[in-house]
């Protein structure tokens, strides 16, 4: 078993988060290795990469390589690898282009997808239908099998969630949806760069950034069997907006490097969330770790407060060098209540979202538990 206060379990040079750092979620810094392969690629593939000459060929091979790159690296065929300018904005091309090629119609979807599959789903379907959770935020298979017995268009499954960690089954979601004749849709934010998706999908997004790739950019795979018509044609493979070859050379840069390890490097950071879900209701009593505590993504905790806003505890620990987010990853900026931590039925004061990132250490794990006990006293306003 890997050993939790080991460095990273990847080639040298590792990920460096910086000390005390803790919300992947909202961003991790770029590998070494992307970053050699965004200069690399901005020096020679600056060009429109549609273009017939050779400064628009070249740049057109440099992106049809990063296709191919990341192709092999999901179980895809480069021409089902589609770029876009984020994962959210994936997801939407993904909803609208299903849906349009069905010609509108009704959506299922879980309760606890993101924000960005619910807001366009609710913006271009016709009719949606949410399928109930349990209290570890799991879908009920049950209830998006009778969900199918109705004609839909599309049916989305996120592959785990990014607030509670807690994996879905898609090993059931799958067969339900092609029995139905329903295309399915896979937001596996978080997810790619952590662990394996089941190849129980029609389309899938995922975010580069998740795996230590460049922020900007999105990848969408949408396989040949999929009736899929996006608002814009794909320009060699990008779609929407003008192509970032480098970005795209080193997001496929970034995935081919991590996933010879990241087994390894996900047991790691598994570990120091067992810590963190074990030691943090300890440290300051009120905290409740959500989710299923096996079953689920190895590097994301949220945890629940009593007592306290989950701002004024997101400031209490970065004043002591920690950082952290509240809420859910679509609603931390916006003082709206987590729609995951409802569908669920937990009801609590706040929640703040504990993130590991690669490369994450032992020491900024234990800068969290020391800093918990003050840091809710704090934020309860207990401290003088």
């Amino acid at each position: 078993m890997p050993d939790p206060t080991a460095p990273a379990a990847l080639p040298e040079p590792t990920p460096s988060p910086p000390a005390g750092y803790l919300d992947a979620v909202g961003g991790q810094p770029l590998l070494p290795v992307a970053q050699r392969a965004w200069a690399a690629a901005a020096a020679q593939a600056w060009s429109d990469p549609a273009r017939l000459h050779h400064a628009g060929r070249r740049a057109g091979m440099v992106l049809d390589a990063a296709r191919a790159s990341v192709a092999t690296s999901l179980g895809a065929r480069p021409e089902e690898v589609y770029f876009t300018s984020s994962g959210p904005s994936a997801v939407g091309i993904a909803v609208q282009g299903l849906l349009e090629a069905a010609g509108g119609g009704r959506a299922v979807v879980t309760a606890v997808e993101s924000m960005a599959v619910l807001s366009p789903v609710q913006r271009w379907a016709s009719e949606v239908d949410q399928v109930s959770v349990d209290r570890l935020g799991r879908v009920d298979a049950a209830a998006l099998a009778d969900a199918l017995q109705r004609p839909a268009a599309l049916a989305c499954v996120q592959a785990a969630n990014a607030e509670a960690g807690t994996r879905q089954p898609l090993a059931e979601a799958g067969p339900l949806a092609r029995a139905a004749g329903v295309p399915l849709l896979v937001h596996a934010i978080q997810v790619i760069g952590h662990e394996t998706v089941p190849d129980e999908w029609d389309v899938l997004a995922a975010s580069a950034r998740d795996w230590g790739g460049p922020a900007g950019v999105g990848v969408l795979v949408v396989r040949t069997s999929a009736r899929w018509t996006p608002e814009e044609n794909p320009d060699r493979g990008w779609v929407g907006g003008f192509p970032d070859v480098p970005g795209a050379a080193a997001a496929a840069t970034a995935l081919e490097y991590l996933l010879p390890g990241q087994s390894e490097e996900s047991e790691r950071l598994r570990l120091l969330v067992d810590r963190v879900r074990h030691e943090a209701p300890l440290r300051a009593p009120g905290l409740v770790p959500a989710g299923d505590p096996v079953d689920r993504l190895p590097h994301i905790v949220t945890l629940t407060c009593e007592g306290v806003r989950g701002e004024a505890l997101v400031t209490a620990l970065e004043r002591r060098g920690v950082a952290i987010a509240s809420g859910s990853a679509c609603t931390a900026d916006t003082r709206m209540s987590s729609h995951v931590l409802a569908a669920m039925g937990l009801h609590s004061d706040a929640s703040v979202r504990v993130s590991l990132p690669l490369g994450c250490t032992e020491s900024t794990v234990d800068l969290l538990l020391d800093s918990l006990a003050d840091s809710v006293a704090d934020a309860r306003g207990d401290l003088p």
